[in-house]
């Protein structure tokens, strides 16, 4: 439904102004041109497109037009029509685009009406009426459409395909209005023509160049039988001049007289088409003399670059959460640093407050003692420091008894037994109460650690939305105009890279396209192979394949007499981009170093297929594990992350075992040299990128692997094995395990595991 306006029209009629002038000779244009012996152009030009307060002056225009081409007799009825629209717009205070448009050949049907009532010929006459009423109400919107080339710069948008196509014919009218008019042998008709066709195939693609070149051709000949011929040729020309526009004005110019060539070669009687070379020769001159400014605002009707674009939805959102994470992340940072800022005064309060000790043996020994006023008033210094020695004896020589307590002071002290027991008894009340809080801090150490790591999470969540990925315009167009040739409509695309180089193509298509289709014009266009993936919410996903796949083995077995292996061992992969082999060992065999492991390994792997970083896991993984109640709980853990796109490897090792990695021709060993997870609260979480190719191997190990028949570490062995060529992982793996158990003769001393990964093209 057409939007109405409730604006009203501004009636009361004005002095003209200068910029009256061109709607007045473009008004003269309209009312020049005819069809079939009428004028209905004029009308609809006033009606949808003339400044009302000025309305004498747009019919004094029109009496102009309609004079210069002959149509004396016709001039009452326009004069007629362009009052009563006028009168109907005084009348009518809102703007429906359908109710004007009927007002508007009414207008002229009563016109006309009325001059039939003195000079009616015939049914003929009341066909051609209603024929012209009609003409005028349809051209009442095309101006109306094409209004964007009245309208102030500074609001002006694109042009939409309707608008365009609207302001082609309107062109064509105006050239039209133009018949007649000529320099010597030269049609300015012809001229304008050749020249609009040639600015529309500079702006615009093909198809829109070669309907431009079909309406302005036919509306600039409508008033002669060459009509359809002419709306060939420009057609034609204007396909051909688009097609050479990269090249600039010139290039166009060639295109053009090219197609105007070959058409006028393919008809019979070139001496009947109404079209000269000298026309087109002046026309194709007059274009390349344009000057630039001039080509640059008619470049303003087919672009949006003058139109400043609202930021989108996408962008909006984008910045929305990044802000938001962003500012949680410093939230949890300032958390933190609080509870950090209260361990460390808790402790300095708790560990230099010996005066707690002092006061409470005072209180309980010396409160009712004859000698209290002599030792702690009169002799305050020395009382204080054979006290502090004492509280130094305890601390050095756990107790303090008859035997080592100083004779000095218990020749001065009258209850020397009483106060050995007292002391005694604060001192250990007073240690307890250090180390019950001691522990406190730590424990809000670790939680301080746990609120520092989710704000390295959120952190790094808000780095990702913001350069995580961008959107490949250039490459969505790409592939809506391949499908398009393959017949393939598509309803949305939407193309996507992230920073790690995978790519995924969205698109909502027709449930008939076959995907394998689909998937080798993606290819193409991306230059890279894509497979279908999913299809959510009639939406299809369509992802670039890595350039790298892995072949992974692991194999386990438990030490001789348990029935559990305590190491936990896994591979998976993320997005679809990024490989993890993962090996967690929990200390000592059995089920309970199973249950360690196994914890350590879920953790870890929920979190990294949440997207969280390595090092934000261990650190998380860390702090849980220091704060398990009721036991302790220690893990090494081994880490190794691929990037299946470049092959970039990143390995982390938390106390395990060493990795011999075959990168090439060379073999090389990482070890570590930190502590098991879950032992200090601050771990060192330091990490070693290598870049591997196609065919390079790792072999991650526990210790029960490592030091197979001997009490070190031993890798020499394992260097000799995987230099050796093998079809399958589990072969190395296989022969690993069985040498590592030959080594102990036959005997596992230690749970043993293996993970062999070898990386492979696709």
């Amino acid at each position: 439904m057409n939007e109405i306006k409730t604006t009203q029209i501004k009636t009361p009629l004005r002095v003209p102004r200068l910029n009256d002038i061109m709607p007045s000779l473009m008004m003269i244009l309209a009312a020049r041109a005819s069809a079939l012996g009428v004028f209905p152009f004029g009308a609809a030009f006033f009606a949808a497109s003339f400044d009302k307060s000025v309305a004498y002056v747009g019919i004094m225009a029109a009496c102009a037009g309609i004079l210069t081409s002959g149509g004396v007799e016709a001039l009452p009825k326009y004069i007629i029509a362009l009052t009563a629209y006028w009168l109907f717009i005084r009348i009518y205070r809102r703007r429906s685009e359908i109710i004007c448009s009927a007002a508007c050949g009414a207008s002229v049907l009563l016109g006309g009406t009325i001059m039939l009532i003195s000079d009616f010929n015939g049914l003929y006459d009341i066909f051609m009426l209603c024929t012209e009423s009609l003409i005028t109400a349809l051209m009442y919107i095309v101006f109306k459409r094409s209004e964007l080339m009245t309208e102030e710069r500074s609001k002006r948008g694109g042009m939409s395909q309707e608008e365009y196509i609207s302001a082609a014919i309107s062109i064509g009218v105006f050239v039209s209005g133009l018949s007649g008019v000529g320099i010597g042998p030269i049609s300015l008709t012809n001229v304008f023509a050749v020249y609009a066709v040639m600015v529309c195939a500079l702006n615009s693609s093909v198809a829109t160049a070669g309907c431009a070149g079909l309406c302005i051709g036919f509306m600039s000949a409508l008033a002669s039988s060459d009509a359809v011929i002419m709306m060939g040729v420009y057609g034609l020309s204007a396909v051909f001049a688009c097609f050479m526009n990269s090249f600039g004005k010139p290039g166009c110019v060639i295109g053009y007289l090219s197609g105007t060539a070959v058409t006028l070669i393919y008809i019979r009687n070139i001496y009947d088409v109404p079209l000269s070379v000298i026309d087109a020769a002046v026309g194709a001159v007059l274009f390349l003399v344009t000057p630039s400014v001039v080509h640059e605002y008619f470049k303003s009707f087919f672009t949006r670059s003058l139109k400043v674009e609202s930021v989108s939805p996408d962008l909006r959102m984008r910045e929305y959460l990044t802000m938001r994470l962003r500012k949680t992340g410093e939230s949890f940072s300032s958390l933190r640093e609080c509870f950090v800022a209260v361990s460390e005064g808790r402790l300095r309060k708790y560990t230099d407050d010996v005066g707690v000790i002092l006061d409470e043996t005072a209180d309980r020994v010396c409160k009712g003692c004859r000698m209290c006023g002599k030792c702690w008033q009169t002799d305050f210094r020395r009382t204080y420091k054979n006290v502090l020695g004492l509280i130094g004896m305890i601390e050095t020589e756990g107790r303090l008894t008859e035997e080592n307590i100083p004779e000095h002071f218990c020749e001065k002290c009258v209850r020397p037994g009483e106060f050995i027991n007292e002391i005694n008894h604060v001192y250990e009340l007073y240690k307890r109460d250090v180390l019950r809080r001691a522990d406190a801090v730590e424990t809000r150490d670790l939680v301080a650690g746990q609120y520092g790591e989710l704000n390295s999470l959120f952190t790094g969540m808000a780095g990702d939305i913001e350069d995580g990925f961008k959107f490949l315009e250039k490459e969505e167009e790409q592939i809506v105009d391949e499908l398009d040739k393959n017949g393939i409509m598509p309803y949305e695309v939407s193309a996507i890279e992230s920073t790690s180089g995978r790519c995924e193509v969205y698109l909502r298509l027709p449930p008939v396209i076959r995907r394998t289709a689909v998937e080798g014009i993606i290819s193409e266009v991306m230059g890279r192979t894509f497979s279908y993936e999913e299809t959510e919410g009639g939406l299809s996903k369509y992802v670039s394949k890595p350039d790298y796949t892995v072949d992974a083995a692991v194999l386990q077995l438990p030490q001789d007499g348990s029935e559990e292996n305590g190491d936990s061992v896994t591979t998976f992969t993320v997005g679809g981009s990024e490989f993890y082999a993962v090996l967690a060992d929990g200390m000592g065999s059995g089920s309970e170093a199973r249950y360690e492991s196994a914890a350590a390994l879920r953790l870890l792997t929920s979190f990294l297929r949440a997207g969280f970083s390595v090092k934000t896991a261990l650190g998380i993984l860390n702090s849980a594990m220091c704060l398990n109640i009721g036991g302790e709980t220690y893990s090494t853990v081994d880490i190794m992350r691929i990037d299946l796109y470049t092959g970039e490897a990143e390995f982390f090792k938390i106390g395990s075992a060493e990795s011999v990695i075959l990168c090439g021709d060379e073999v090389s060993v990482l070890s570590s040299s930190s502590a098991p997870v879950g032992i200090l609260s601050d771990i060192r979480l330091g990490s070693k990128k290598m870049t591997l190719g196609e065919g390079d191997t790792v072999l991650m190990m526990t210790d029960g692997i490592t030091e197979a028949g001997c009490t070190v570490s031993r890798t020499d062995w394992i260097k000799n094995l995987i230099i050796k060529p093998y079809g399958e992982m589990s072969e190395l793996a296989k022969e690993v395990m069985d040498t590592a158990l030959e080594k102990s003769r036959g005997i596992a001393k230690d749970d043993m595991s293996v993970a062999a990964v070898r990386l492979m093209g696709c």
